[in-house]
């Protein structure tokens, strides 16, 4: 009985562990599909992904919205050709927020051309159902 009941402790303390686990890796997906679906202009997949509620700071200081964002790229405005994560880190900061903290090459065509840039990367998360969505985008190129 003794043992059953340790058992039992055990399962029960390692559950958030595996929790937290499956989160980070869902919240990961999610960032992978933000650049997944910049790079390929899969709008579905950005749907899916960036909350309604988005505030997407560039680092030339410009600001917007989900639809204004989509809308960017849909246009031409914007385009993403690669996003090359050197680090992608996951923080569960509870059962519905998270961050991701990431370094990337980012290159996005400037007149035309190819213009990489080194980036740091602050992404905010909130659980959306069972989908997690990035609420907050902030970036700044590095040195």
């Amino acid at each position: 009985m003794i043992k059953q009941i340790l058992v039992l402790s055990m399962a029960l303390l390692a559950a958030p562990l595996f929790a937290a686990e499956d989160a980070a890796k869902a919240v990961e997906a999610a960032e992978r599909g933000w650049a997944e679906g910049i790079t390929k202009n899969d709008f579905a997949l950005l749907d899916k992904v960036l909350a309604n509620d988005l505030t997407y700071t560039h680092s030339n200081l410009a600001v917007d919205t989900k639809e204004s964002y989509i809308g960017n790229l849909k246009s031409g405005k914007s385009k993403y050709t690669s996003v090359d994560y050197s680090k992608l880190t996951v923080q569960v900061l509870s059962k519905d927020a998270a961050i991701t903290i990431c370094r990337a090459k980012v290159t996005t065509l400037a007149n035309g051309k190819p213009n990489p840039m080194d980036m740091s990367l602050l992404h905010v998360y909130k659980k959306n159902g069972k989908q997690w969505q990035m609420v907050a985008h902030q970036s700044a190129r590095l040195p």
